[in-house]
């Protein structure tokens, strides 16, 4: 009798020894809503850039299910996150941070393959628009934050400014650092603005700026929240004398080679995005330049900084999302239960169903929501706060369950990414302000007459021919319903009631943009005579809004019909 053990029964493959995640899959071929985006949004492109687009996002989502996921996963190993090196071996103060190898490859990766900076490829012969540039970032967070993300968010928004509002002088110095092809620099740009007495009320900055004889600004106080400590950050301060916040450029060395005035002081112990660091710094006569106007500072720090950060937020958390679908959708290709397939139980499948449809859904609205802000259209004003809120908030609702949906290998870090990816949600939750700042500013936009107007004037254009579809009617009745009690709330409601209730007038102010949405997806596929995967999403969303998110599913619904389960769990 052979008494080997590896020849015992209880040891022999089971159902999930197979399993190995999504990666080595192309991410971008495996997500058929981003492809309509990008088609939807570039059907006036030429086809020469077309096509060239298109080939630079699959070639990056190769790279992110493939090498990226690798080492991603590896630089968030305990002893590969970046370390604070105070001084050097002399004693010399140095504050520089150090990165794993393989922390300091995914940036070179992604910085090199251009997702924020490839209009300064001059190899790349067109336009950079915001449904490419955007496409890339999504793709980027499916490996969640990954020590990349955040970086490359802030150094977006610093190109962005440069662009609009730097001296040629800036430009000349600081647009090579962070966008130059093949800089030097893969630590990239970072963000000092938090201050331990105002959080996001940057009005109550202490940090003094003192104007110096050169032109220069010498900066004194403290920061709280420092994001990625890097070669060149912006930073905010009160001038000297007055209430006034300006913005300035701080880079970390100074035209000297000496270190700039900074000290860091530690890095913080958060429980997500820690594949970069965030440090709390002392600013002891850190030599600054103004960015812009000094008296514009709290304006183009929200104009150019805050708002790209944001557009990645809320794009990147769709990402996030959409990587944590497709892990749970996996899993359940694999997983037995009770002698079943866990595909077999309505239960499972009805939570995979509704994961998708949120999901694809948010990915939509936020191309839409980022297509508004490259024309400046009024209602960015409010979608742009609104997908920073709503897209983090359920991308750790998605990451949630489908965590759940593995049951205990879900919580195992090295099993899957989904624990790392949800801690990552929770501090997208937080980045750029909090659930209660964000719905405040998405209220405030709500109640400008302009933006309102705009607002409305969108949901009419995206819905225009809804009614001309008998398919619709359902979906387009429960549209105009939540679209007339938004309406109530901002126009009947006291200041005090709008005030209090402002998280939930900002979840109605979803239900409606998205219904928008779905509805124009569907009707242009029907008026093209397209077979429509999207009728079955619209109405199971509404059916969502109708009844509430954890409610059951009636029989008459999509929930209950074969075909469109099968399009949800096959998407």
């Amino acid at each position: 009798m052979n008494h080997h053990i590896s020849e015992h029964p209880s040891l022999q493959p089971f159902d999930i020894s197979e399993y190995k995640g999504v990666r080595g899959k192309n991410f971008y071929d495996m997500d058929p809503a981003l492809q309509r985006m990008v088609h939807r949004y570039s059907e006036n492109f030429t086809p020469d850039h077309k096509k060239a687009m298109e080939d630079h996002i699959r070639k990056y989502g190769e790279l992110v299910g493939g090498v990226l996921d690798e080492l991603t996963e590896e630089c968030h190993k305990e002893g590969k996150y970046g370390e604070v090196v105070k001084f050097d071996r002399t004693g010399k103060r140095i504050d520089f941070i150090k990165y794993s190898e393989e922390q300091k490859l995914a940036r070179k990766i992604s910085y090199d393959h251009g997702v924020v900076n490839l209009d300064f490829h001059p190899d790349w012969k067109y336009e950079f628009p915001h449904i490419h540039r955007y496409a890339l970032t999504y793709l980027m967070n499916m490996n969640g934050e990954g020590g990349v993300a955040c970086p490359l968010a802030m150094t977006d928004g610093i190109i962005l400014a440069l662009k609009k509002i730097g001296t040629e002088e800036q430009k000349k110095k600081y647009l090579p650092l962070v966008a130059g092809k093949g800089s030097p620099s893969h630590f990239m740009a970072g963000q000092y603005v938090t201050e331990r007495v105002g959080g996001s009320n940057v009005s109550a900055n202490r940090t003094i700026a003192k104007k110096l004889p050169n032109g220069k600004w010498e900066l004194t106080g403290e920061k709280w929240f420092c994001s990625n400590p890097g070669d060149l950050w912006v930073t905010t301060a009160k001038m000297e004398g007055t209430n006034t916040v300006g913005m300035f450029l701080v880079p970390r060395i100074k035209e000297n080679g000496e270190l700039n005035g900074h000290h860091i002081l530690r890095k913080k112990d958060i429980i997500g995005s820690r594949g970069k660091l965030t440090v709390e710094i002392i600013y002891d006569k850190v030599e600054a330049e103004e960015f812009g106007r000094p008296g514009h500072g709290l304006v183009n720090l929200i104009r150019y900084i805050i708002k790209t950060s944001r557009l990645h937020v809320g794009l990147g958390s769709s990402g996030n999302a959409r990587r944590s679908v497709m892990e749970a959708s996996e899993y359940a290709k694999f997983r037995t239960a009770y002698g079943k397939k866990i595909l077999e139980f309505p239960s499972f499948t009805k939570t995979l169903a509704e994961m998708q449809i949120l999901q694809t859904g948010n990915c939509f609205v936020n191309f839409r929501s980022a297509s508004l802000a490259e024309k400046d259209h009024d209602a960015a004003e409010i979608t742009v706060p609104l997908m920073k809120y709503k897209s983090s908030s359920q991308a750790s609702y998605i990451t949630q369950k489908a965590i759940l949906t593995l049951g205990g290998n879900g919580i195992i870090g090295d099993f899957s990414p989904l624990p790392r990816l949800h801690n990552d949600s929770i501090i997208n939750e937080t980045w750029e302000g909090t659930h209660l700042i964000i719905t405040d500013h998405c209220l405030h936009a709500l109640q400008k007459p302009k933006v309102y107007t705009a607002f409305q004037s969108l949901l009419d254009e995206l819905t225009k021919s809804s009614g001309n579809h008998q398919e619709l009617k359902n979906a387009f009745e429960v549209f105009q319903t939540k679209r007339k009690e938004l309406e109530h709330m901002i126009k009947n409601e006291s200041k005090d009631w709008k005030d209090m209730n402002r998280v939930y007038i900002a979840d109605v102010t979803y239900q409606v943009f998205l219904l928008a949405e779905f509805l124009e997806q569907a009707a242009y596929d029907i008026a093209n005579k397209f077979q429509t995967k999207y009728l079955h999403f619209l109405n199971g969303y509404a059916e969502m809004v109708r009844d509430g998110l954890e409610a059951p599913r009636q029989k008459e619904g999509v929930f209950f019909d074969p075909k469109a389960m099968e399009t949800f769990l096959s998407f």
